[in-house]
């Protein structure tokens, strides 16, 4: 079973995020990912997709693991 929350990690990408494209506009250079929302959405949508199946299929829940779960996968 795979967990899907928004922990430390998915916060620091938000955060490096943020900066890297503040700093490219104030820089004025191109960025570096898709630069028209047909490409980012498409990244997104993936992903979504990606999710949805893995629900339907029940091999991903939303949450934290509890720690009980989490050291019988180990």
């Amino acid at each position: 079973m795979e967990y899907l929350y928004v922990g430390r990690n998915e916060l620091v990408a938000l955060v490096v995020g943020l900066v890297t494209g503040f700093l490219y506009s104030l820089l004025n250079l191109p960025i570096p990912a898709p630069n028209v929302l047909g490409g980012i959405l498409a990244i997104i949508f993936t992903f979504a997709g990606y999710v949805i199946v893995k629900l339907v299929r029940k091999q991903i829940t939303f949450g934290r693991p509890n720690s009980r779960s989490a050291r019988a996968e180990i």
